[in-house]
């Protein structure tokens, strides 16, 4: 997102209580300000789609907080944001996007031991951190597009070198964990890696769409805000899929 915004507290009083209970739960103000930022950006985009005015637009979460709007039958969307990047995914069908700052806290090589299968567990350990965040990427838009848990789909095969590709569950038998355990979210998905800035600092971000058939990805970047007083955002960010 670029541009310059409006003051903080104008853009927050565009989130419903939910939203401004998780921005005032932030442990660090800068935390606060990107969680504003990028949900009333979300408001801002679907309001102008919808024709409706972002603060009005009522919002529901499902089991997970995955937020649905209820009476907008057809429109699936997701949101991502990670450092000072946010992405906002819309799709014509249940949709996941994530991004990841590429980290240094992580230890990438115990996580991908302990949670992925054996051909993703080489790769990171040739690929290091920027090999793990392209996974890991990858597992949570698939888990997100159909509103589960992280934890759910660590499992989830998803290494492959196309720039698109389809995703399935694993075989309970071979996925990694205690026997006998769910192995997540069943699928199929359609995964594609997005191109994300490199610098100042590196990103990994991917997008999935539940079921196989193939997407294309209209990419915008937010250049401008704009009143939100019933006229439309002005060049606008649409990341959009179909």
């Amino acid at each position: 997102m670029g541009g310059t915004p409006p003051d903080l507290a104008r853009l927050e009083a565009l989130l419903d209580p939910a939203e401004r209970a998780r921005a005032h739960a932030a442990r660090r103000p800068e935390l606060r300000r990107r969680f504003v930022l990028a949900h009333a950006a979300t408001r801002i985009l679907l309001g102008e789609r919808l024709g409706r005015p972002p603060e009005r637009l009522r919002l529901s979460r499902g089991r997970w907080g995955k937020p649905v709007v209820p009476n907008a039958p057809g429109l699936h969307f997701n949101l991502s944001h990670s450092g000072e990047l946010a992405l906002l995914a819309v799709a014509p069908r249940p949709v996941g996007v994530d991004v990841e700052l590429v980290r240094s806290g992580r230890d990438v090589d115990r996580l991908s031991r302990r949670f992925f299968p054996a051909p993703e567990r080489e790769l990171v350990a040739r690929g290091g951190r920027p090999a793990f965040a392209r996974l890991w990427t990858r597992k949570e838009a698939c888990v997100k597009a159909v509103g589960g848990r992280l934890a759910e789909g660590l499992a989830l095969p998803v290494a492959h070198a196309a720039a698109q590709a389809t995703v399935h569950a694993p075989d309970p038998a071979h996925a990694p964990g205690t026997p006998g355990t769910p192995v997540g979210p069943v699928g199929p998905w359609r995964v594609a890696d997005l191109p994300l800035p490199a610098e100042p600092e590196p990103y990994a971000g991917s997008v999935a769409l539940l079921g196989d058939g193939p997407f294309a990805v209209s990419w915008h970047t937010w250049t401008r805000w704009a009143p939100w007083d019933g006229s439309s955002v002005d060049e606008a960010s649409r990341t959009g899929v179909k």
